[in-house]
């Protein structure tokens, strides 16, 4: 056995030593080992470094994938509360009483309060005729309580649109997004064949790769959720793939173009333009706010964050035709022309769903359709027209319910209570 020379005072005795000993060179090449494997990592940092911001790298890996409460780490835009505050009538004690009976009369809910927290709720709220028929926080969660809403914000950014055509800030939803950033002509000539409507309708032609997600750092998931750089961001990243106006693919590349053609046409940070035209105007009870990247520019396809009884003011709106207390804040032609379905998605359920505008549609067999905004882990602003009915179910993703189980239940209790 070699050992490695000691100094006299402490060189232990070989005939007590019995743990295994490093040669010379074994310990030489080792040390070479872990030299060059911390050189290649800072080097393989220094050039992700080069090519991607410091923060939007440390998300991506110590982050990870989307989270509910991201909204809590992230820089944002505080929209201002209304000074006069519209308040929704209160139901009485029997509206909700019979609300939870229709429910539990659905096979497999005997306790609709529990089936809601077994499916990881934190709110579900259900307005009538602007009368609160259920209002219910679980997980320690209150009125009080901010919410994110994920993609239900590309919904309130359909509105923004429909808003600023009326205020003649755009002057047409088919209006060549290269009207507004004409940059995109120096990448491709074929940006100006692209409209505004393409892009709210999700058939813009643009490259969107969802299925490879994080930690890779070039794709778009990651680089639409957590730049820190939007405005830069989208312009280099953004590559045609096919012709305009043809084929659906949903798209977050979509979401933040529009958010840069409303901050470009009405000269204001979207939140801004929000507060005052719209959350003010529905006489919002409480501040809610639109995270952003680091630049404050707003996260467009999935930043709004609110309280639920403030989301239902919109939806109440919607209801209402763009129209509240006799002034028009929304045309109701808008309204009509961005929530009727045009493409239909067909789940393994059987459920159809519509898209337009970024506004989904549950169709019906019957007639009509219900709209709705969506988020992801069942984030929900759902609204019956005709019966004039909005929910709001905010929560953390259910084991259980997938999206279209959570619109089927929705319609289930609407059928029951027109019976």
């Amino acid at each position: 056995m070699l050992l490695i020379p000691t100094p006299k005072f402490c060189r232990i005795s070989p005939q007590r030593n019995h743990s295994p000993t490093v040669s010379g060179k074994s310990m030489k090449r080792l040390r070479k080992f872990i030299l060059y494997f911390f050189t290649s990592i800072v080097l393989l940092l220094l050039i992700v470094f080069l090519f991607y911001p410091p923060k939007y790298v440390y998300r991506v890996f110590v982050w990870q994938d989307a989270d509910y409460d991201d909204y809590k780490n992230l820089k944002h835009n505080t929209i201002k509360k209304a000074d006069i505050p519209f308040e929704f009538v209160n139901g009485s004690e029997k509206q909700r009483v019979n609300l939870l009976s229709k429910f539990q009369e659905m096979k497999e809910i005997d306790d609709f309060e529990k089936f809601l927290e077994t499916n990881k709720t934190y709110t579900f709220l259900v307005v009538k005729n602007d009368t609160i028929l259920y209002e219910k926080y679980f997980k320690n969660q209150s009125r009080e309580d901010l919410q994110t809403s994920f993609s239900v914000s590309k919904s309130l950014l359909s509105l923004l649109v429909g808003i600023a055509i009326q205020e003649g800030k755009i002057e047409n939803v088919n209006d060549p997004i290269t009207n507004y950033l004409p940059e995109l002509i120096e990448k491709d000539p074929g940006f100006a064949e692209i409209k505004i409507s393409d892009l709210l309708k999700m058939k813009s032609g643009i490259a969107y790769d969802s299925k490879v997600k994080f930690p890779i750092l070039n794709c778009d998931d990651p680089l639409t959720y957590y730049h820190t750089d939007l405005r830069k961001m989208v312009i280099d990243n953004v590559e045609i793939e096919q012709k305009a106006g043809e084929l659906f693919k949903y798209n977050n590349y979509n979401a933040i173009l529009i958010g840069l053609i409303l901050e470009r046409s009405t000269g204001e940070q979207l939140s801004t333009f929000f507060e005052k035209n719209l959350w003010q105007k529905i006489g919002a009870s409480y501040d809610a706010s639109w995270s952003t990247d680091e630049n404050g520019f707003e996260k467009m396809e999935s930043g709004f964050n609110s309280r639920p009884i403030d989301l239902a003011k919109v939806g109440s709106l919607m209801l209402k035709n763009g129209n509240w207390n006799g002034r028009s804040i929304i045309s109701t032609e808008w309204i009509s022309q961005s929530t009727r379905p045009l493409d239909t998605l067909t789940f393994r359920s059987g459920q159809k769903w519509g898209y337009s505008h970024m506004w989904w549609s549950v169709i019906k067999d019957s007639s009509g359709f219900d709209v709705f905004g969506n988020g992801r882990f069942g984030q929900f602003l759902y609204l019956s027209p005709e019966n004039n009915i909005i929910i709001v179910r905010h929560g953390l993703a259910s084991n259980n319910l997938d999206d279209d189980d959570w619109t089927q239940l929705f319609q289930n209790y609407i059928s029951k209570i027109n019976r």
